[in-house]
């Protein structure tokens, strides 16, 4: 995988320090390069969150993969190749390209933020990435028919348009939408997080404290408090499917998120549940934009040769599912 984040330190928005911490949960997963989305560019380059790949990399032992500051502005057509920024946003384009071309299998694109440096990396080079994508998972827009003005989206319009219609494989991830979505919320992350070691609840904490502290002895020191207020959630759904994973649901009304492999060791193969599920589209775009200048699509289901399918939620269930599994595999 080569992941997109808009994870900066102090955070945005602290959802992204749960996911980085999910990511490196998923041993099905090999993040071989993180790509710092500048969204909006309304943060510096400097406050990207390097230090929450640190945090992590203590915690869990694993090297911290290769990572690079992406393109600052917008695009200005779906067909800009972005060469006229300067060159030290250029990198994250540039470390996409390279780790394309040095892998021997596919590689999943997996998006938080913009889509601005794999829209331009395709506009670059679309036959490598038509041959090295085995799937781009876009989490950004909304599921039902009309105007694309969530947050995401609106970091820059003409990317999302350009990578959607890009033709690559691809799992749309809408974030709002009703049941074509993948928002959830965690009610209490106190409560969350209350079997967490010590060091991911530091993890945490300095993420969702705003902490100033050195992040390494913050980890390292006595356990910090972690509020009780609720978390805005997007992307476990889209992780567990990229991974491979199933949801299951345990005797004791727990659920957790395994292989089919290690359900079947664990004697619950029989007891997966359907929680969501991806659902062929056809995205169709409107030749005029919304007075904010942000494209509207039209959608159609059912489409059997369309290369995109878009989530969708069908557990009346799914946020207290989701939240348990989230739960358990943070406590792991």
């Amino acid at each position: 995988m080569i992941y997109s984040t808009d994870m900066f330190q102090p955070p945005d928005d602290p959802d992204d320090h749960y996911d980085w911490a999910i990511l490196n949960k998923l041993g099905e997963i090999d993040v071989k390069a993180v790509i710092f989305d500048l969204g909006s560019a309304k943060r510096d380059a400097d406050e990207v969150a390097v230090t929450a790949l640190k945090q992590i990399s203590l915690i869990t032992g694993k090297d911290i993969p290769p990572y690079a500051i992406g393109l600052r502005n917008d695009l200005t057509s779906t067909d800009d190749r972005a060469l006229n920024q300067p060159e030290v946003y250029q990198k994250g384009v540039d470390l996409i390209l390279q780790k394309l071309r040095d892998s021997q299998d596919q590689v999943i694109l997996f998006l938080v933020g913009s889509c601005r440096d794999f829209a331009v990396a395709f506009n670059r080079e679309p036959e490598l990435l038509q041959q090295k994508v085995k799937a781009v998972y876009i989490n950004a827009g909304n599921g039902n028919d009309g105007i694309q003005d969530e947050w995401n989206v609106t970091l820059d319009p003409i990317a999302y348009e350009a990578l959607l219609k890009s033709g690559l494989p691809m799992y749309w991830c809408p974030c709002f939408g009703k049941t074509h979505q993948t928002h959830y919320i965690v009610e209490n992350q106190s409560k969350l997080l209350s079997s967490c070691t010590k060091e991911m609840k530091n993890y945490f904490a300095y993420a969702l404290n705003r902490a100033t502290e050195d992040p390494i002895s913050y980890i390292e020191g006595v356990e910090q408090k972690l509020p009780d207020t609720e978390r805005h959630m997007w992307c476990t759904g889209p992780f567990i499917h990229a991974s491979g994973r199933k949801i299951y649901q345990e005797s004791d009304g727990k659920y957790i998120a395994c292989t089919p492999a290690i359900a079947k060791q664990k004697g619950v193969s029989d007891k997966e549940i359907e929680v969501f599920r991806f659902e062929k589209v056809k995205l169709t775009f409107e030749p005029e934009y919304s007075e904010k200048g942000l494209p509207i699509v039209r959608l159609s289901l059912n489409e059997t040769d369309s290369n995109i399918e878009v989530f969708r939620y069908v557990h009346p269930e799914y946020n207290e599912i989701l939240t348990k599994v989230l739960a358990g595999m943070l406590s792991e």
